[in-house]
């Protein structure tokens, strides 16, 4: 193309990066098919590859000549991001207690760029005037604390939402020498036959706006995210606390036939005699502490005469998955109570899933006071969704002697 003087014109930034990315599909297509095929190039698709390698580079040249210039600069301005492909956007925050409770993961697609070129649209208020404001494309989010109870047990998938299970309720072992003839002494071994059901753990969204939706593509995978930890603290305090009432799990803290372990000289004397307690049915190959966050704190903070950390201090909270106390893992948690721990054997409970969450919305909510006191209206007249989060569980514990309660606190 050339100017009315004759000059060659140069071509736009947009042409060049749509011909460069034309010439680099075209060559990776030639080489999938050779790859999908189990085979080296053709003569002729080699002679092809190699013609679009130069051709690549002269476009790539050319390229990089026309965002030096000032024209294209403003045109570049105008563009946005740019015109490499693949340049902008990061993957969102997705906690790993998330992802590992079964999260998922829209933001492999992430948002690149959501307004013109100088800034981001925000999310805004009802009657805020809309103006160019800098929005980081992630939402920043609070603190997420770590859940990771039901990691330690199996999950098992539930196809009925019912389940039933035998619990020992009794043993009494009796064995002995018995001479010939002689009467065997009797065992006792009593089970119980527990039936249950799973149950159902929601919670929904304000309404939001569709229009910040439509604007804002990460906006559905934050939802997504923050309804999901709110669905795994729900879940990770039934396993713990649940008291078996009304809808509510049979918790770890209120299983009856669990062991108890009051505190004895100090924490670490404590914690070791739980130990002692779990070895002695052959448990403690797959048991875990569970405690608060705070008082493993005061536990790795312990130090000697010296001052001495037991623990290691600083040094040793560098590789924090490695945490152990008395060789059995340490997992802390919000739903924990504070001064109290468990030691569990894990692998003699389990989780049953019906359901994982799911993330679902609707425009059908009708509010009665959506648009004032006394005047109501639906979510799909004034344009709202709500989002709705839930899931279907189940809790077993199979053996609850499995399972010590220890008091961190001196009398």
């Amino acid at each position: 193309m050339t100017s009315r003087e004759g000059i060659p014109m140069q071509k736009s930034v947009e042409k060049l990066a749509d011909e460069l990315k034309a010439t680099v599909k075209r060559a990776q297509d030639i080489a999938a098919k050779a790859e999908s095929e189990g085979r080296d190039f053709t003569a002729d698709e080699a002679s092809e590859v190699d013609e679009l390698l130069k051709a690549g580079k002269g476009l790539k040249a050319e390229l990089e000549k026309a965002k030096a210039s000032e024209t294209m600069r403003n045109a570049l301005a105008e563009l946005g991001e740019g015109v490499a492909p693949g340049s902008g956007g990061s993957k969102a925050a997705v906690h790993p207690r998330v992802k590992a409770s079964g999260g998922t993961d829209w933001a492999d697609t992430m948002l690149k760029q959501v307004a013109g070129p100088h800034g981001y649209k925000g999310i805004l208020a009802s009657g805020t005037v809309a103006v160019s404001v800098p929005l980081n494309p992630e939402p920043v989010r609070m603190d997420v604390p770590v859940l990771s109870i039901r990691q330690l047990m199996p999950n098992v998938q539930n196809t009925t939402g019912r389940f039933a299970y035998m619990r020992q309720e009794l043993r009494q072992n009796n064995a002995a020498v018995v001479a010939h003839g002689a009467l065997k002494p009797e065992s006792k071994y009593q089970l119980k036959r527990y039936d249950d059901r799973v149950r159902t753990i929601a919670h929904l969204s304000e309404p939001i706006a569709k229009q910040d939706l439509d604007d804002v593509s990460l906006l559905r995978t934050f939802i997504d995210q923050e309804m999901r930890l709110g669905l795994d603290l729900a879940l990770e305090n039934e396993i713990l606390n649940g008291d078996g009432t009304g809808e509510r799990f049979t918790g770890i803290g209120n299983v009856s036939g669990s062991q108890m372990q009051p505190f004895d000289t100090n924490v670490l004397v404590t914690t070791r005699k739980a130990v002692t307690k779990l070895e002695r049915y052959g448990y403690l190959a797959n048991a875990a502490f569970v405690m608060t966050p705070e008082d493993w704190e005061s536990i790795e903070l312990l130090a000697d005469a010296n001052g001495q950390f037991y623990y290691g201090g600083p040094q040793a909270a560098v590789n924090a998955s490695a945490r152990r106390l008395w060789s059995a893992p340490v997992v802390v948690s919000d739903a924990a109570t504070p001064g109290t721990a468990y030691l569990a054997d894990f692998s003699q409970m389990q989780l049953q899933v019906r359901q994982e969450g799911v993330l679902d919305w609707s425009e059908n909510v009708y509010r009665p006071d959506a648009l004032g006191a006394g005047v109501g209206a639906s979510d799909f007249q004034t344009n709202m969704v709500t989002f709705r989060f839930e899931g279907r569980f189940g809790l077993e514990i199979l053996r609850p002697s499995a399972i010590v309660e220890v008091d961190l606190t001196a009398a």
